[in-house]
């Protein structure tokens, strides 16, 4: 009797322990249907988004440019290191650099990587630097030519495409004038700029690098 009784409490306490795992299983089940319901419903309003916030970006630095305040304080940033270079202050210039180079990542902005790409390659060889000015400006180019591709900046692009230039990095240049032309295609003025910089750069890559863009650098 006792016995059986053992065996019946068992067989319950089983069954009940499937039943909930079943029962969890099914709600585990649900939300994974749920969630990918939702994020396919979600994705076109995360990408329209995403091409409004590009838009609006685009159209505040075409009529505004650089913010007043961040314009100030950038072009500090970059004279404190120009004032080190001058004075012959290797540490003093690394320490600026490295300062201007956070805050240009933090901004944003591809013309600020710009900058310290070509503030990278003024400094030359120090060694308070831990990379070669090369790599760095090299890094810093390359991040400025993701944000204006993610802006569809042709003007960005190719500033980009001149510091690559200027590293001699010849095939990173003509991927950048392809990419330039693609994004100024329905722009005449910009494509024109993107055509003159590559005519200078197929008669010599060395001499392609002159003021070929209408976006001013500090």
């Amino acid at each position: 009797m006792t016995m059986t009784l053992r065996r019946t409490t068992l067989a319950i306490s089983i069954a009940t322990g499937l039943v909930g795992v079943g029962v969890l299983g099914g709600v585990v089940i649900d939300r994974m249907r749920f969630d990918r319901h939702r994020m396919a419903v979600l994705k076109p309003y995360e990408d329209a988004l995403m091409r409004r916030n590009q838009m609006l970006m685009r159209l505040e630095l075409a009529t505004n440019g650089r913010h007043p305040a961040f314009d100030a304080q950038w072009r500090q940033a970059l004279q404190d290191i120009e004032d080190a270079w001058q004075t012959a202050n290797p540490g003093r210039a690394a320490a600026a650099w490295r300062d201007a180079y956070r805050a240009a990542v933090r901004s944003g902005r591809w013309d600020a990587m710009i900058d310290v790409g070509d503030a990278a390659l003024r400094v030359g060889p120090v060694s308070e630097f831990r990379d070669a000015p090369d790599a760095m400006a090299r890094r810093s180019y390359l991040i400025a030519l993701f944000r204006a591709r993610a802006e569809a900046s042709p003007d960005g692009v190719l500033r980009a495409c001149e510091g690559f230039a200027l590293l001699g990095d010849l095939p990173v240049v003509k991927q950048c004038i392809g990419i330039s032309h693609a994004l100024a295609k329905s722009d005449p003025v910009a494509d024109g700029r993107v055509v003159a910089f590559a005519k200078r750069f197929e008669l010599n890559p060395a001499m392609a690098v002159e003021p070929a863009t209408a976006t001013p650098g500090l």
